[in-house]
């Protein structure tokens, strides 16, 4: 939204509309106002009653969690400030730190978390925003800001380790060997190759490419690269203390 379609929005405001009538697409005034992140048609929503828990749709998506996947962050802090909280969810269990997992920088999710955003909230599909973070297109980033918070609350990813794994061998993208690299630390055990397969041939865990077997995903150079990184951590980490102390990542770059 470009100033000038900000002021006409504003001037239609004033004059009546409604910020919750549809434009022409169907779209709530509200959202579209969210989304120029431009705090003078915000504030113009406000005043002309916009109500900030309404949902955009059946899908629950409250302008809160919409702002948190589509909006700057002075959008979600000013929506944060005037008390919408940030542990709400949609009916499925999608919350804010599940949505904003999907940026590609970490800096909304950093915002929300230390607002007071569970890391560890699952959806009713059992999504945590480590596995969702798997999907962001920036890179390591927000990947790393969500390994972050489990060092800072002292936890493990042993629960969710295998499905990590096996979202990044089925994503076979260019950072799964330093994505693999980051998780180890976070691990008390390391499963084997072996393991790993049987839990990807288990029902619904099958590669979601449908022109890519799991064979094939896991026949990979990229696969056979992560392979052979956790057998070496399980190999060291079995040697005597004296030989190699803690992990043979300490010190690696990442967190």
């Amino acid at each position: 939204m470009c100033a000038a379609d900000a002021a006409a929005v504003v001037e239609r405001l004033e004059a009546g509309e409604h910020p919750h009538s549809p434009t022409h697409l169907g779209i709530p005034v509200l959202f579209e106002g969210l989304r120029s992140n431009a705090l003078d048609v915000i504030e113009a929503l406000d005043r002309a009653g916009a109500d900030w828990s309404t949902p955009y749709n059946e899908g629950g998506f409250t302008p809160l969690i919409y702002a948190s996947l589509h909006c700057a962050l002075p959008t979600v802090a000013w929506l944060v400030e005037r008390g919408q909280p940030v542990t709400q969810t949609t009916p499925s269990g999608v919350g804010v730190l599940h949505v904003a997992a999907q940026r590609p920088d970490p800096t909304v999710a950093h915002f929300l978390h230390d607002a007071g955003a569970d890391p560890f909230a699952e959806t009713q599909q059992g999504e945590i925003p480590l596995l969702i973070s798997l999907k962001s297109k920036g890179g390591l980033a927000m990947f790393r800001f969500m390994l972050q918070c489990y060092a800072d609350a002292d936890r493990t990813l042993d629960e969710a380790l295998m499905p990590c794994l096996a979202r990044i061998l089925d994503r076979q993208d260019a950072d799964a060997v330093a994505r693999v690299r980051a998780l180890m630390p976070h691990a008390t055990h390391l499963p084997s190759e072996a393991e790993i397969r049987a839990f990807m041939g288990r029902p619904g865990q099958a590669p979601s490419l449908s022109f890519r077997t799991l064979e094939q995903t896991l026949s990979s150079r990229a696969s056979a690269a992560v392979f052979a990184l956790l057998k070496a951590e399980r190999i060291a980490r079995a040697a005597p203390s004296t030989a190699m102390p803690g992990s043979i990542w300490r010190g690696e770059p990442g967190l």
